[in-house]
């Protein structure tokens, strides 16, 4: 070897061992700032978190009052996200707006994008009913994320809502342009989020693809995305019992209301429910006049 490369490679070895000395010198002051962190996002025990939880308040339960339906769930939580799902006119509205007359102490806000909010409280009208303990704004205005947190923050101020119901979801992610799939997930991340910065429950109506009425819907149909499944804490199914006669479908006020997810405790279910009047109480089927689809759906205005 010359003597010229020679001093070159020794040259070339006394850089790389300074280098290893000053990265790790550099490691070395790292991992002692590190020590000394004591940010919010900290590495913590499981047993520092099993303290906090053993010393924090007890948690808020929000029960529905449908016994069967409390058992399953263990009552709503804030911070979570709930999917409402089922084939068109199976009553996914009027579930919810029941829901809500039972959660009128937690502040109940909607967002109704498909059917207006005057619409909704003419239903309890022209049955002789006063309206659930809710809210809505006044005008539609806006589907962006932004606009939604906007109200969303309004209606905690104004009311210390606790529930957030949003009819649908459709309307927040158009079913046109590319990577419609994404953006449902993306949707459904950014409402977690939202669930959780301001300590809220929000429930979403997410429709189906097209199912066959006289099967229950499972997960696999819900239209979109499977990430609505996966993003959300619990994903309920409401199916309507139908029957055959003379060759068509008809259908009757047996509800079925599904469990279908359920992150907290992991454990699912069937509720049987009737339907009558407006509302849904839980009890077991028993053979009651067919109906067809369009007197269903206008079921609550004509009694």
């Amino acid at each position: 070897m010359k003597i010229l490369d020679l001093i070159r490679k020794i040259e070339a070895e006394q850089r790389s061992i300074k280098t290893q000395l000053i990265n790790l010198d550099g490691l070395k002051r790292l991992k002692d700032v590190a020590l000394k962190y004591e940010g919010e996002d900290k590495v913590v025990s499981f047993q520092d978190i099993a303290t906090r939880l053993k010393n924090a308040p007890q948690e808020l339960q929000m029960l529905s009052g449908w016994v069967s339906l409390d058992l399953i769930l263990k009552g709503f939580r804030k911070g979570q996200v709930v999917v409402v799902s089922a084939l068109t006119k199976s009553g996914k509205t009027s579930w919810l707006m029941d829901l809500t007359t039972r959660l009128g102490g937690h502040s109940p806000m909607w967002l109704p994008f498909e059917e207006s909010a005057e619409e909704l409280i003419r239903k309890f009208l022209e049955r002789g009913e006063e309206p659930p303990q809710g809210f809505s704004p006044e005008v539609m205005k806006g589907n962006t994320m932004e606009w939604i947190e906007n109200r969303i923050v309004e209606s905690i101020a104004k009311y210390d809502t606790k529930v957030v119901i949003i009819d649908q979801l459709d309307f927040i992610v158009s079913m046109g342009g590319d990577n419609h799939s994404l953006r449902v997930g993306q949707a459904m991340r950014d409402l977690k989020a939202m669930a959780k910065k301001w300590d809220i429950c929000i429930f979403i109506i997410c429709h189906l693809v097209k199912a066959k009425m006289d099967t229950q819907p499972t997960l696999e149909d819900l239209k979109g995305s499977s990430s609505i499944g996966q993003e959300a804490d619990t994903v309920i199914m409401l199916w309507r019992e139908s029957k055959r006669e003379n060759g068509q479908v008809v259908i009757t006020n047996n509800v079925n209301v599904s469990v279908q997810a359920n992150r907290r405790t992991g454990k699912t279910g069937n509720v049987k429910m009737v339907y009558d009047n407006g509302h849904f109480t839980e009890k077991e089927w028993v053979a009651v006049d067919t109906k067809s689809d369009e007197e269903f759906e206008n079921f609550t205005s004509k009694k």
